[in-house]
């Protein structure tokens, strides 16, 4: 079965800030991985996650955007099933004493 991917952009978040971010698949599909990019590669340690599929939190408090990878070997593979309809949320919290740009990019297979 083809995989794609879905691509979130935070655009700049400054120091301190944070930026939220949402996606509704318009079909079921199976997320087979999720991995962070910041633009310039900057370090994503100070960096905090927060992520919730179809209303259930996969982040207890919070995770570390490096725990999440950006390497496709290195990353989160979560092997999920979402519905149609349900709402992948991330919110991406720069604790840097610079601005970040990620990319939230979430690979998957189309259902049914």
């Amino acid at each position: 079965m083809p995989t794609y991917f879905k691509t979130l952009n935070t655009g700049s978040i400054s120091s301190g800030s944070y930026d939220e971010e949402t996606w509704t698949p318009d079909t079921d599909i199976k997320i087979k991985r999720v991995m962070i990019v910041e633009h310039s590669d900057k370090s994503l340690s100070n960096v905090q996650t927060y992520i919730k599929i179809a209303g259930v939190p996969y982040s207890l408090d919070y995770v570390p955007a490096a725990i999440i990878g950006q390497d496709p070997e290195y990353c989160w593979k979560p092997d999920l099933e979402v519905k149609k309809g349900a709402e992948i949320y991330f919110k991406v919290l720069n604790s840097r004493s610079d601005s970040i740009n990620c990319d939230i990019v979430i690979e998957f297979e189309r259902l049914g």
